[in-house]
């Protein structure tokens, strides 16, 4: 199955959000960029590439769109028993949310 016929087996509103984000990603990537990344998912596992189109559309459909206001959720803070709201910094600064592993 090649990638285009992986795009095509989505649902269509999979294939719409992943489609525009495919889009942006070509727009962003230089063209030498973009033909790599089109080569490394011609040669997933079909299986595999299409369960990653398939996260990709569905994070796209869910996420909160650039420039608008984000989710408000609450964290403990790192090395102490705070906790700490997302909606106390809006109006105040500028906030980087940063998620990682240290496995």
């Amino acid at each position: 199955m090649t990638f285009q016929e992986t795009l095509q087996s989505l649902s269509p509103t999979a294939t719409a959000q992943l489609q525009t984000f495919l889009e942006v990603l070509q727009q962003r990537l230089s063209p030498t960029d973009w033909e790599r990344l089109q080569t490394f998912l011609e040669r997933m596992h079909p299986e595999r590439r299409a369960a990653m189109m398939a996260f990709v559309a569905q994070r796209e459909t869910h996420a909160p769109a650039v420039g608008t206001e984000a989710p408000d959720f609450t964290l403990p803070q790192l090395g102490s028993g705070e906790w700490v709201q997302l909606a106390s910094f809006r109006h105040h600064k500028p906030v980087a949310l940063i998620f990682g592993s240290f496995s």
